[in-house]
């Protein structure tokens, strides 16, 4: 019996980890979260229903198992209702054991384990930390499997056996369990965290020039196999030097930010905005032609011209930027970058403030 139960606690370990990577890897970037819910849900029924396959036969219609971990585990991380749909799917699978006595004995352990899971966390929830609160919810299930097995088996040579093997087990289990999903789900958490860091400038909130690469390089593929359009802005704050020197780096910070703002207002959803390094910024002009990308430039120029910008005290200043445009497919995919910058170079040399494309 012992190592029957072992091979529940192994089975356990093994799916959900491989569960948790999958999910966290692939569906979470792909699916809603009401679909999550759902797949959640039948995952944990699934592996209910497997721990069942790995159950302990006690006697002819008596299965022991360690089916009420995925259900506390459902519970404390995803929420009640991924937690429902298991325990409905696990109720099920126990059918498929044969109907009798301890198969609608079944239904009721389950029926009280969930509720009484539901309770605990509803209690317990914000005032007690993930590993005691699933302490608890152990003890209430070992209480209720106590009872419900001694109503099954009557021999109490079984018992005195069963129960103390079973109730160290399902610990041991349910607090591994619980201690490897924390501890997996922290570590992910942490990793997206950093992830992000790297991936993002830390004053602006914009792509960083990491992030910019990485997007050009994608979309300049798609657009060459697709033959889609795609334009290029490079922006550069004008005699941004003078507000650092005059004003302090505090003030010039301020001003790279409201300058993130404004280029986000008036660029479209679909693209994609970048400080590409002190007070250059960048603009990846999905589907847009040359005509469209120099709108949109030039509201961003007028935009920026127009807007009085805070650098503290209640002071505020005018500040100027210019534009240089790129667009594919009037030029060279692999030229666009240079030639953006090129016409940044060339707005910068005609006096400054305004927006000069390639053509």
């Amino acid at each position: 019996m012992i190592v029957e139960l072992f091979i529940n606690l192994c089975v356990l370990v093994a799916l959900i980890f491989s569960y948790l990577q999958f999910r966290w890897n692939t569906l979470e970037e792909k699916l809603p979260n009401r679909t999550l819910i759902w797949i959640d849900g039948i995952a944990g029924g699934v592996l209910g229903n497997i721990l069942l396959y790995f159950s302990i036969t006690v006697s002819e219609q008596t299965l022991v198992d360690l089916r009420q971990i995925p259900i506390m585990a459902l519970l404390l991380f995803t929420g009640i209702r991924p937690a429902a749909i298991a325990a409905l799917i696990i109720t099920g699978g126990r059918f498929l054991y044969g109907f009798n006595l301890s198969s609608f004995t079944s239904v009721t352990f389950m029926v009280a384990l969930f509720l009484g899971f539901w309770l605990i966390h509803r209690y317990c929830q914000h005032k007690q930390k993930i590993l005691h609160e699933a302490l608890i919810m152990l003890l209430y299930a070992n209480i209720v499997f106590t009872i419900t097995i001694t109503y099954l088996i009557r021999d109490l040579e079984i018992l005195m056996f069963l129960v103390p093997v079973y109730w160290g087990i399902s610990f041991v289990a349910g607090l591994s369990v619980i201690y490897l999903i924390h501890y997996l789900r922290t570590s992910h958490l942490l990793f997206k965290k950093y992830q992000e860091q790297s991936m993002i400038d830390y004053l602006t909130g914009l792509n960083n020039v990491r992030q910019f690469s990485s997007i050009w390089n994608r979309l300049i593929e798609r657009a060459e196999a697709n033959q889609e359009k795609l334009s290029l802005l490079f922006i550069d704050i004008d005699h941004f030097k003078k507000v650092n020197d005059t004003y302090g780096h505090q003030a010039g910070d301020l001003v790279l930010q409201q300058i993130s703002e404004l280029l986000m207002k008036n660029t479209r959803n679909i693209d994609i905005v970048s400080r590409n390094g002190g007070e250059e910024f960048s603009v990846i002009l999905k589907d847009c032609p040359q005509t469209e990308a120099i709108e949109i430039a030039e509201r961003i120029r007028s935009a920026i011209e127009r807007y009085n910008f805070f650098i503290g005290s209640w002071e505020t200043i005018q500040l100027t930027v210019s534009v240089g445009v790129s667009s594919y497919p009037d030029q060279d995919l692999g030229q666009l970058i240079e030639s953006a910058d090129q016409s940044l170079y060339k707005a910068k040399e005609n006096g400054r403030n305004q927006v000069v494309s390639s053509l």
